[in-house]
């Protein structure tokens, strides 16, 4: 497993498709315009403000940090959280230590340092704060087509904020 933010853009959108509940009822009508949407929003909110220090941003909006010290071995292994209600993220650093990092492709080793993967962790979440708090979820923008037995219906697709995410992510560190 490569992590998604060293993945090229076509990649990481099907990886994180896969792992989306309707997946695998996904129509092709319009799912790359949402897509690019998607991308494009991670891409704009970072140019916004990759000036800046992701700690600072993170203490200026009054974000709790906390660190997870247990394994989670679930069918998505998670690296990180962020609680909207609660403006918490928590990092599952067993996780992070075991599984992320050691995964990180060679021509990345500079990111191997655990303190500067914990940057693109914070950064990941601290977009999912801004969709929670000031720009809303990406996932709610634009809703997919999806075919159950004979109906088409139309369903939000949660992967689109997850792939605004690391788009906001490569963009904020140049990691292309």
């Amino acid at each position: 497993m490569v992590p998604s933010v060293f993945l090229d853009k076509q990649q990481l959108i099907s990886q994180e498709l896969e792992f989306d509940i309707y997946y695998n009822r996904i129509s092709q009508h319009n799912l790359d315009d949402i897509l690019e949407m998607a991308w494009s929003r991670g891409i704009r909110e970072a140019k916004r403000i990759k000036h800046k220090n992701i700690k600072q941003l993170i203490r200026e909006e009054n974000i709790i940090v906390e660190t997870d010290e247990k394994t989670y071995n679930l069918n998505y292994i998670i690296f990180s959280s962020y609680e909207s209600k609660e403006k918490k993220i928590t990092i599952y650093k067993k996780n992070i230590q075991n599984i992320f990092i050691p995964s990180i492709p060679d021509e990345y080793v500079l990111w191997r340092n655990y303190e500067k993967v914990i940057d693109l962790f914070l950064t990941h979440e601290y977009f999912h704060h801004l969709e929670a708090n000031y720009i809303g979820v990406t996932s709610e923008i634009k809703k997919i087509q999806i075919k159950i037995g004979p109906f088409i219906v139309k369903r939000k697709l949660r992967s689109l904020s997850e792939i605004a995410a690391h788009a906001f992510v490569k963009e904020f560190y140049d990691i292309w």
